[in-house]
């Protein structure tokens, strides 16, 4: 009897070892919600994980509840969020730092699955790098992550409607893919949505054929056939990023 009592509790021990409990922890990046934390990963376009990128879960409510953390080496992060009766719903954003070309960028990081959730019941939120195409829609996150030309015209006759611009890559771009050529027209006086970096950019006047002479604003550069630019950000520490380019006649 008494053996048979306690191969029964060394059964019931064993079963409780191999449950988790629901408060227990879950790995940062995992696929599985933890009440009272948000989890993820951050990537780049190939997938490869993104070392101390900033993670910012936002509160819809008062900023003061926002939570800010980093990815680890792993481009896991895990923060713990703000709870209370009045704390309100949560909602993640990230960005990365990085150099290029000898200048500083912060990428903006788009959020997959992206909306708000309680603190209370946590969430898993991965990220990932994209350097152009749109965002996310949500929480004011509107627009593209590429870049923006805005075109000044200083032909005598060319009408906007009438100006195609080219862009060739000018080596790798900013997040390390080796891009392709643009051939676009304008949006009105602006080229939308570029893949961040740099290129050699020609413009020519449509119905004639003919080249237009080229410079970017405010560099030094001479007009000429074809010009260098790269997409820089709009100013210090901002997440989106212009080229001011100016047409003429040769």
């Amino acid at each position: 009897m008494k053996i048979t009592i306690w191969i029964s509790i060394v059964a019931c021990l064993l079963n409780l070892a191999a449950c988790k409990k629901s408060d227990d922890v879950v790995p940062a990046g995992g696929e599985h919600t933890q009440g009272g934390y948000v989890t993820g990963k951050a990537v780049d376009r190939l997938g490869n994980p993104i070392e101390g990128a900033e993670i910012v879960a936002n509160n819809t409510g008062t900023y003061s509840n926002n939570v800010v953390g980093y990815t680890d080496a792993n481009g896991n992060y895990k923060l713990k969020l703000t709870s209370g009766p009045l704390v309100g719903s949560f909602y993640v954003r990230g960005t990365v730092k990085v150099k290029y070309d000898g200048q500083a960028y912060t990428l903006p990081l788009f959020t997959e699955k992206d909306g708000a959730f309680d603190a209370d019941q946590g969430s898993v939120k991965n990220l990932r790098l994209k350097t152009s195409g749109d965002r996310t829609g949500n929480f004011g996150d509107e627009g593209y992550y590429g870049g923006q030309a805005e075109v000044d015209n200083w032909t005598k006759a060319v009408e906007f409607s009438d100006v195609e611009l080219t862009f060739r890559p000018s080596g790798p771009l900013i997040d390390g893919s080796t891009g392709k050529t643009i051939t676009t027209k304008l949006n009105g006086y602006y080229v939308d949505d570029v893949p961040l970096g740099k290129y050699s950019i020609t413009a020519r006047q449509l119905s004639t054929q003919k080249p237009l002479a080229i410079r970017i604003r405010n560099k030094g550069q001479e007009y000429t056939q074809a010009t260098i630019g790269k997409f820089e950000p709009a100013y210090e520490g901002a997440e989106r990023f212009r080229m001011m380019i100016q047409i003429s006649d040769l």
